[in-house]
């Protein structure tokens, strides 16, 4: 038994260290141009903010979206202990951590009961994947939540398997989930949720949860007491004006179809279609994934994935074991959906994916955990396809990766622009 953990230990090293060069590569190249000086030149990212969180000056105020950003800080640190320039060094915090979540979706899929070959198959995948390659070379606060997110699920499998509670652990994680993206406490709570209703005892459950719940939010507090003493009693000080604050932070202009929603989710989260320019302001323009723009066999990808994913969630739900993991994994994706339809800004989707992209993939790999018991034909033919997905998704991502680092040398537009000023 600790020979087979000492593999699976290995493997997940390889992935880290692999797929930290991979994001590195690309991290690097566009740290060397202007895009983390501006706002929304692409996918309605914030950059400059997050550069700050980093290597800069810290806010002055509590930011109600991200409230613990400033945690990373020290990881920046060590990289600009090596002399690196600042926007280096805070882009390889970002490739780390990409690199970190996709050893953690390794560690979760062999939880769950994937075979080796399974795992590393799908692994790749997510690896490769759209939004894992993006927000693992942009500075800003998605990647943060794609580890954070993977790690809360993680722990939860992980309290299945081993029938161990992990309540400080579950805690800790749960306080990081919140603090990233304030939203995405959601996770910690419908898999708390989850965890808590294998007793049997749903009224005791919903207790525990909400308790849990409130432990989060102190422990949040807790953390920010630390961190931005005097911005948090500011926000505490004058609660009309923070009502006012977070009112305003309510997103505005037209929103995207449920249909452009759930093909970004679904599709260019994982697939990166051509680039699309979207018009900010007379004379600024703003790139994204709005279109299905894909090349022939780019479009056979997308949609061998989709019905791929939908045959897997089928087989997911149909294996009991499996089932434990799917149905809270289901009902946050739910959750982000409908948040979605109402929570968007000018029609920004792609901006969200991270958000559930890791429930989207574990979904979508249902069908492992049976695959694996099956006999070697239908093994190697499963890994065999998965594995033709993930050479897509890696030629694809990487393509319009090598797009994207090179397109912000220079700044196309008046530095001042409303639209892309700080």
């Amino acid at each position: 038994m600790l020979r087979k953990n000492n593999v699976d230990i290995c493997v997940a090293i390889v992935f880290g260290v692999c797929f930290f060069f991979l994001y590195s590569h690309f991290g690097l190249r566009l740290a060397q141009g202007i895009y983390f000086d501006y706002l929304n030149l692409a996918f309605d990212f914030d950059p400059p903010y997050f550069i700050d969180y980093l290597v800069g000056k810290l806010p002055t105020r509590v930011n109600y979206k991200h409230p613990l950003s400033m945690v990373f800080r020290p990881f920046a640190d060590l990289f600009l202990l090596t002399g690196l320039p600042p926007k280096a060094a805070a882009v390889l915090v970002m490739a780390l951590f990409g690199a970190l979540t996709v050893a953690l979706v390794y560690g979760f899929t062999r939880m769950a009961r994937f075979g080796r070959p399974e795992a590393i198959a799908a692994t790749l995948f997510f690896g490769c994947s759209s939004t894992t390659l993006f927000t693992s070379i942009i500075v800003e606060s998605y990647g943060w939540a794609n580890f954070s997110i993977v790690l809360v699920w993680f722990l939860f499998v992980w309290s299945a398997v081993t029938k161990q509670t992990c309540t400080k652990s579950k805690l800790m994680t749960a306080v990081l989930v919140t603090g990233v993206t304030i939203t995405n406490v959601m996770h910690a709570i419908v898999a708390e949720l989850f965890s808590q209703m294998r007793s049997g005892n749903f009224k005791r459950a919903v207790v525990r949860t909400v308790v849990f719940g409130l432990v989060i939010g102190l422990g949040l507090l807790v953390m920010l007491a630390v961190l931005q003493p005097q911005e948090l009693w500011n926000t505490i000080a004058h609660p009309i004006q923070t009502a006012k604050e977070i009112y305003w932070l309510r997103t505005k202009e037209a929103n995207s179809s449920i249909a452009d929603l759930l093909l970004t989710f679904f599709g260019y989260s994982f697939f990166s279609p051509a680039f699309a320019k979207v018009a900010l302001s007379p004379d600024v323009v703003m790139i994204d994934f709005r279109s299905f723009t894909y090349a022939s066999l780019e479009q056979v990808a997308v949609i061998a994935w989709l019905v791929f994913a939908l045959i897997g969630v089928v087989l997911g739900f149909k294996n009991r074991d499996f089932r434990v993991v799917a149905t809270p994994l289901l009902v946050v994706v739910a959750f982000n959906v409908l948040l979605h339809l109402d929570y968007q800004f000018r029609g920004s989707v792609y901006i969200y994916a991270a958000h559930l992209h890791f429930p989207i993939f574990a979904l979508g790999m249902g069908a492992a955990p049976w695959v694996s018991a099956q006999r070697c034909a239908v093994r190697l033919s499963y890994v065999g396809l998965l594995l033709a997905l993930a050479t897509a998704a890696l030629v694809m991502n990487t393509q319009r990766a090598s797009e994207f680092v090179v397109m912000f040398d220079t700044l196309a537009y008046p530095p001042d622009a409303a639209a892309i000023r700080p």
